[in-house]
């Protein structure tokens, strides 16, 4: 995580009374983090208006779509696309964020890239932080830039968007793998994809839930850690159902760690699911196919 002081406005004395007020909120019974991350949250979002106030913008009912010259032509389909994705990604997770979501738009990967300091996947279309949702131009990886109907299903909305609905319905508790395996989860039954290489099978050697839960962002196959991800939420929703996975969200939400929200809801200890999605990701879940030449 980037140095606070950095991204808060105010800097040393905003940090501080933040402090203070998490010291206030300690005697409150639910876990004092969830108390005071969405205050960091707030901060980090008026630094980044505050940063961004001199692009372009368009206002759809629920987002702020900021953006460069470059991607004036662009914008229209990035805003259809995004109205679409907010009513099944709020359905899927009951949940509906107050207020307009800040969407920002880079004209390249550099630029992306070196925003705010981010050094997340240099292939990536987008990515969420601190309640804004932050995507590449469809220009830079689209073979049409103006095609709709492929932004909605290839682009990173729906998933980008996912990550911030949860982040604020549950105040920041849950662990990566959790919000990336939701992520694509909402993906998949919004637009059918899933990311499937020859770099994340899950019929060979796969990584624990210790190793997923403790260094999700470090493990050297990002591509079956994500895959991984993806299967463990699949199987709480597919196996046990809807009303299991909304369960699961609820605890969330109430402040319960990820690993004892799934126990309560499935019935069972961590180690028996782990051993229960991994046999079941084997016979259920799409494998990758080297394409004929």
């Amino acid at each position: 995580m980037r140095n606070i002081l950095q991204m808060i406005p105010g800097g040393a004395p905003v940090v501080v009374g933040l402090a203070l007020a998490g010291l206030l909120l300690s005697v409150v019974p639910c876990r004092p983090q969830m108390w005071l991350y969405p205050l960091v949250r707030q901060a980090v979002q008026m630094k980044v208006n505050y940063q961004t106030r001199d692009m372009l913008a368009k206002t759809t009912p629920h987002f702020i779509i900021r953006y460069t010259e470059k991607d004036a032509d662009t914008i229209d389909m990035v805003a259809q696309a995004a109205e679409a994705a907010y009513q099944p990604v709020t359905a899927a997770l009951n949940y509906a964020p107050g207020g307009k979501t800040l969407i920002l738009v880079y004209p390249d990967r550099q630029a992306m890239k070196q925003a705010y300091g981010w050094a997340g996947d240099a292939g990536a279309m987008g990515f969420y932080w601190g309640g804004i949702i932050q995507i590449l131009s469809p220009k830079a990886w689209m073979k049409d830039s103006q095609s709709v109907a492929e932004f909605m299903v290839n682009g990173p909305i729906v998933h980008e968007y996912t990550h911030l609905v949860l982040d604020y319905m549950t105040r920041g508790n849950y662990t990566r793998w959790f919000t990336e395996g939701l992520a694509q989860y909402v993906e998949y039954r919004v637009n059918g994809y899933e990311w499937v290489t020859a770099d994340n099978g899950l019929g060979g050697k796969l990584y624990t839930m210790a190793e997923l839960d403790g260094n999700f962002d470090g493990l050297p196959n990002q591509a079956l850690a994500y895959r991984q991800s993806l299967a463990l939420v699949r199987y709480i929703d597919e196996v046990h159902g809807d009303a299991k996975l909304n369960q699961v969200l609820g605890s969330l939400k109430a402040g319960v760690k990820v690993d004892k929200a799934i126990e309560k809801a499935l019935g069972m200890d961590y180690g028996t699911y782990e051993s229960l999605v991994n046999a079941w990701a084997k016979g259920n879940m799409k494998q990758y196919v080297r394409a004929a030449n």
